[in-house]
């Protein structure tokens, strides 16, 4: 069964695109000209040229797929607002519609938990908690919420559409969009480059290795019910403890220093005024500032999802990575 792929060069296509070449299933990927493709070239892939926001491609490499997986979205890039909508919003209510037209057995749309929106401290929130679109903060969560509305009107006109939430990933991805989780850990420690707890530390994060969440969604085209939406995030962790668990793989201390969240927004705003683009990702203020506590009993009752540990997950992380010729600095 052909499965069709938007997204295949993000960092969890990456690793969705591999594991469903070890497992011999034919892909189409809907692929930009300017895409990345190194390390995808599997006998299994078959690339289409085109975007989320021409529905003729769309349609050209849909048709005669039996199940869709939607990943493509923009997520850290600096494009006026009009073209986060386009991509976001409207790029994923074409692919919802030929998915609708073509009459797929199963389509996943992967979204964020960043959607969710944040939690309060003490609170662990799952599927059930109302979406508070007043805890949406940027262009990217805004436009995924949108999105996703789309993806369940689909689902109630009989599209056998599920959403899935991906918590702060993690994992070896050769995506270079925006720096992930251990781009801005693991590996800044492994190549002795200056490290820090930033902000208070306490906050929680919801964390989720690739691999993890890459089964997540096959899970959910095989044992998810249409319309409704699936947390993929594992452990929730303080920036202090997951600092703890890279400095344990890698052998090495923690990080003593801490940089307070007033201080790092100063050289945020200096970094936009003489660079005219910020030092830090842009997801990065949310993600210390705030806390992303969520459950995902209902993707392990559900879905039978058995995600890994957080260091189970790193030592995987940097053993890929180590095959790959990085190395402890002083090694």
């Amino acid at each position: 069964m052909t499965m069709f792929i938007t997204g295949g060069t993000s960092s969890i296509g990456r690793i969705l695109v591999k594991e469903l070449a070890a497992q011999g299933i034919p892909m189409r990927a809907l692929v930009r000209k300017s895409s990345n493709r190194s390390v995808l070239e599997f006998p299994e892939v078959t690339f289409v040229e085109g975007d989320v926001t021409d529905a003729d491609s769309i349609w050209k490499g849909m048709e005669g797929c039996r199940s869709v997986t939607h990943l493509a979205a923009i997520v850290g890039h600096n494009v006026p607002e009009a073209e986060w909508w386009r991509v976001n919003r409207d790029g994923s209510r074409n692919v919802l519609q030929a998915a609708y037209d073509l009459h797929v057995d199963s389509m996943v749309q992967v979204s964020s938990l960043s959607v969710l929106g944040f939690t309060e401290p003490g609170e662990t929130a799952d599927e059930t908690r109302p979406i508070d679109t007043g805890k949406h903060v940027n262009l990217y969560q805004k436009t995924k919420y949108a999105a996703d509305e789309i993806a369940r009107d689909f689902a109630a006109r009989g599209l056998p559409v599920k959403i899935v939430y991906p918590a702060f990933g993690y994992g070896c991805s050769q995506a270079t969009s925006h720096p992930s989780m251990q781009d801005q850990t693991l590996l800044r420690m492994a190549v002795g480059e200056p490290v820090a707890v930033m902000g208070s530390g306490r906050n929680r994060l919801c964390l989720s290795y690739y691999n993890d969440t890459a089964a997540g969604i096959l899970l959910a085209h095989r044992n998810g019910k249409p319309g409704e939406g699936y947390i993929l995030g594992n452990e929730n962790l303080t920036f202090k403890e997951i600092w703890n668990a890279v400095a344990e793989v890698l052998g090495k201390e923690p990080p003593r220093k801490q940089i307070p969240l007033p201080v790092l927004k100063l050289i945020s705003s200096a970094s936009r005024v003489l660079t005219g683009k910020s030092v830090f990702p842009p997801d990065f203020f949310e993600m210390i500032a705030f806390n992303w506590c969520f459950s995902n009993r209902k993707a392990r009752e559900q879905l039978g999802w058995q995600p890994q540990s957080f260091v189970e997950g790193l030592r995987k992380t940097w053993q890929e990575y180590q095959e790959q010729g990085w190395s402890v600095a002083g090694d």
